[in-house]
């Protein structure tokens, strides 16, 4: 199948971008129809789709990203308020990304990007007192992001550097300064060119249920948020057809009966029940939409980190992973097809079905972490479990680590229902560093999911990668349990789709307190050599871990090994990420026996690198050991690894008093119904 690369140009050269002479497109251009998706538009579409709205919104996406060169560097910040200093150094020459420093996020981020340098900036202080004070600061980081370099215009308001720039913005973002999600809504509004409206007011975590009255209360700000800019906004392909809510909220509302937008006759839905928020938002009284909306929640820096995946990542490589098999009405949920279309699309993809899909191949896969970019997948399930090929099921524990950030499309049921959990599903793979997400909050029912190939297709052809997940009209469009997570703006370009321009980090004049990670680290393993502090090792190797270098981290754990265990043990905890991703299974086990409390995604870690090799151990000792290391939440999950393990070394009696054990351990009914189920298999 072509790309729509040449359509790209084409329309390139006939839109009047910002800094040009005349303005930019505007929300009167013409808008293509779209009839209601029949099965035969969900096959393959193996020639370039006529423009749609959808198309349309990932070209002025896909303008602003392509106009402004990248600084090939990424920015590392101490706290708030120097991130809203950094993103105020953008401009329309060239931006780059930032991160609130941590040790999970960042690196991923780094990995991926590879950046030229990394730059560490310290603190210009802290955040101003009042929310009024706040919500300047990050409206002056928009607006000098699109100042026009060198014209005489002096904008106050984000408003004012959209027009001294002839730019329309093309989407809005709702935040609110005491929610930690901002520091995505304002990366997004400046990285996109969107206007930010404040939303404040108190809201309950996502896995709670929005009563209709506190959803009609919502929808009503969103829409009177977006009316007061004076953009076109009424219907799909004018101005504004994205719409962000950054902060946290409810991702269900219960469906009062008789309203436009239950789900559609066949469905049964039920009063009490729920749909997903972002699905029945931005619709007009007859039910249809107006835009597509979507939810990013967490705090500081994953939120900066998501916006900056979505602003700067350009993904390549794509699996589609199948276990439903391709019989009956599953057969349109298939992947085959969408395979075809982004291979011929020149995305590295691979197809993943049948035994393939199974939970014996899925546990090899999570040794040492994914892999792809973008992450297509069928499974059935509930929010605790999901099920392979065959009904061979997986757990949230399964739920794979990742080498770099990821985006995702699953067709699973109730994934999401208690996003910021992670003991679900949708909850860990959020915390595995998802940075978009097409899932359920309830039963959605088979037909509320778009097939994967039309989702492919759309994506090949410039559609962002949130909106193809959507119907978009059409009489099956209306609100389902399907909600959708991160920037609705992120277009997965074809990697036949020019790229930015990256620029080296010379070109700019360095903020005050800026320093190269990759010094730093050099520095610290001098002094180290003199010194032969235990710090200066774990300083050294926590850079170079940051700067995205995971072989010379391995080398430095060994240094770190040679120099006895008061070195070794203050640097495990930093080397276990690195061995991990480099299937370093030994010195990763000896590195993790070193720490005296694991964390939670430790334990993920040496569980997901150590299931499938567990059958090599012939110590009991050993043995023994991993049976102190099981996750407490679900201990069935571990033990019915670890026990055949145990029965082939110790006998079947060891095997039945290490499970056993756990029925003192918890209280929990479905744990010890599990384990007592287990019990039962160990003859």
């Amino acid at each position: 199948m072509k790309t729509l690369c040449s359509l790209c140009l084409i329309l390139f050269a006939a839109v009047r971008v910002f800094a040009q002479s005349a303005p930019a497109p505007t929300s009167q251009q013409a808008q293509q129809s779209q009839p209601a998706p029949t099965d035969q538009q969900t096959k393959v579409v193996r020639q370039p789709m006529p423009v749609s709205w959808q198309m349309q919104m990932g070209l002025r996406s896909y303008q602003v990203r392509a106009r402004i060169a990248i600084v090939d560097k990424v920015v590392l910040v101490p706290d708030a308020a120097t991130y809203l200093d950094e993103i105020s150094r953008w401009t329309l020459r060239g931006r780059w990304p930032v991160l609130i420093e941590d040790d999970f996020f960042s690196p991923m981020f780094v990995r991926a990007f590879k950046p030229s340098k990394v730059i560490r900036r310290t603190s210009i202080g802290a955040m101003p007192a009042t929310i009024e004070e706040k919500n300047a600061l990050a409206k002056n980081a928009i607006t000098q992001s699109w100042t026009v370099p060198g014209s005489n215009a002096n904008p106050h308001t984000p408003a004012e550097a959209f027009a001294s720039a002839r730019f329309e913005p093309i989407g809005m973002v709702f935040a609110s300064m005491s929610d930690p999600a901002w520091t995505a809504a304002v990366a997004l509004a400046a990285g996109h060119g969107q206007v930010l409206s404040w939303l404040e007011g108190p809201f309950d975590p996502p896995s709670s249920t929005m009563g209709p009255s506190q959803f009609q209360e919502l929808s009503a700000r969103i829409e009177e948020g977006t009316r007061v800019t004076g953009l076109g906004y009424i219907s799909l392909g004018d101005a504004i057809d994205a719409v962000t809510i950054c902060r946290s909220m409810p991702l269900k509302v219960e469906v009062p009966p008789g309203s436009q937008w239950a789900p559609p006759a066949g469905a049964n839905p039920k009063p009490g029940e729920a749909v997903a928020v972002t699905d029945a938002l931005c619709r007009i009284s007859d039910g249809h939409r107006w835009a597509i909306a979507s939810n990013i929640f967490g705090d500081e820096v994953r939120c900066a980190y998501i916006a900056m995946c979505s602003l700067y990542l350009s993904p390549k490589s794509v699996w589609m992973m199948n276990t439903y098999g391709n019989d009956g009405e599953f057969a349109r949920y298939g992947m085959t097809e969408g395979v075809a279309v982004l291979k011929s699309a020149g995305y590295e993809t691979t197809e993943f079905s049948g035994v393939q899909a199974s939970v014996v191949s899925w546990l090899n896969l999570l040794m040492g972490g994914f892999k792809p970019d973008v992450l297509y997948m069928n499974t059935m399930g509930n929010s605790d479990f999901f099920k392979m090929w065959q009904e061979f099921q997986c757990y949230p524990e399964d739920v794979p680590m990742l080498q770099h950030p990821m985006a995702m499309h699953l067709i699973h049921s109730w994934s999401l229902t208690a996003a910021e959990s992670r003991d679900t599903v949708g909850g860990r793979w959020l915390e595995h560093g998802i940075y978009a997400y097409a899932g359920s909050v309830y039963e959605p029912y088979l037909v509320a999911f778009v097939p994967p190939s039309m989702v492919a297709t759309r994506m090949a052809n410039m559609v962002p990668f949130l909106v193809a997940s959507r119907w978009g009209d059409g009489p099956i469009d209306s609100a389902w349990r399907v909600t959708l997570f991160g920037d609705p703006l992120m277009v997965i370009t074809p990697p036949s789709t020019p790229s930015q321009s990256r620029i080296p980090p010379a070109i700019l004049d360095p903020a005050k307190g800026e320093s190269d990670v990759k010094e730093i680290a050099r520095a610290a393993l001098v002094t180290s050599k003199t010194s032969g502090a235990a710090a200066d090792y774990a300083r050294a190797l926590g850079d170079v871990v940051k700067i995205g270098d995971d072989s010379m981290a391995s080398q430095l754990w060994s240094v770190a090994v040679s120099k006895g265990d008061a070195v070794a043990t203050v640097c495990a905890p930093i080397s276990l990420s690195p061995l991990f991703r480099l299937r370093q299974s030994d010195a990763f086990l000896a590195a993790y026996r070193m720490i005296p409390a694991p964390t939670l995604i430790d334990q993920d870690m040496l569980w997901q690198l150590w299931t499938q090799q567990l059958s090599s151990i012939k110590d009991r000792a050993v043995l023994d050991w991993f049976t102190k290391q099981v996750r407490a939440v679900r201990p069935a999950v571990d033990l019915s690894r670890l026990a055949p393990e145990i029965k082939r070394v110790a006998g079947v009696d060891a095997a039945r008093e290490v499970v056993g054990g756990w029925l003192a351990k918890t209280t929990d009914a479905e744990a010890r119904k599990h384990i007592n189920e287990l019990l039962a298999t160990l003859q």
